[in-house]
């Protein structure tokens, strides 16, 4: 193997590292499979379509909710990323 495919493969490596990091942060509230309703007041998240999701993360990363601690450090690449792997 070369080394770029060495450097493309360890970075993947690294995104899905990152990426499952930060799921699990919202698995906490939204449940293992996304299946419940955070803090009792939340959509349930398995059950949006993708533009929800990135529509509802982009307002939390500016709202005075409890969700902008989690949403303000999100970049848009990783909504998009959450939107793809969750929505409908």
């Amino acid at each position: 193997m070369n080394l770029f495919k060495k450097v493309v493969l360890i970075l993947m490596l690294i995104n899905i590292g990152l990426f499952a990091s930060y799921i699990s942060v919202c698995q906490k509230c939204h449940g293992k499979n996304f299946e419940k309703r955070a803090l009792g007041k939340s959509r349930i998240v398995k059950n949006l379509k993708k533009e929800e999701i990135k529509k509802r993360l982009l307002f939390f990363k500016t709202s005075n909710s409890i969700m902008k601690s989690y949403a303000s450090n999100l970049s848009k690449k990783q909504i998009e990323q959450i939107a793809n792997v969750f929505g409908k």
